[in-house]
């Protein structure tokens, strides 16, 4: 089950991704365990996935939830994005650590 801190926070998370938020999402989400990860993602590459994003999908019109999976240490929350350049959904897949509702994982997929 969701809570309204998830929801205020899955909200916001999809809509930092405009490309001019990037010190906000760093706030948001856990550090990496390891900080010369590859995995780690640059400045760049946000604001190169939010241009993609933006290009092939549009504006956000809506945001809703699907499903919650529990894990051990965190809640992987499911969302269905509308935009207003396509007919189709995109889907979220959001992890928030669950003792301080950080991000932990973001995938996207349209």
């Amino acid at each position: 089950m969701l809570n309204e801190l998830e929801i205020e926070l899955a909200e916001r998370l999809v809509r930092l991704h405009d490309g001019k938020n990037y010190s906000a999402l760093q706030e948001m989400s856990m550090p990496p365990a390891d900080l010369n990860d590859d995995g780690k993602i640059t400045e760049e590459m946000y604001i190169q996935m939010c241009s993609d994003i933006e290009n092939e999908m549009g504006d956000i019109e809506s945001i809703d939830p699907i499903d919650v999976l529990m894990r051990a240490d965190s809640k992987l929350t499911l969302w269905k994005v509308k935009y207003s350049k396509s007919d189709f959904m995109a889907f979220w897949a959001i992890g928030f650590d669950l003792e301080t509702s950080k991000v932990q994982d973001v995938l996207v997929q349209w």
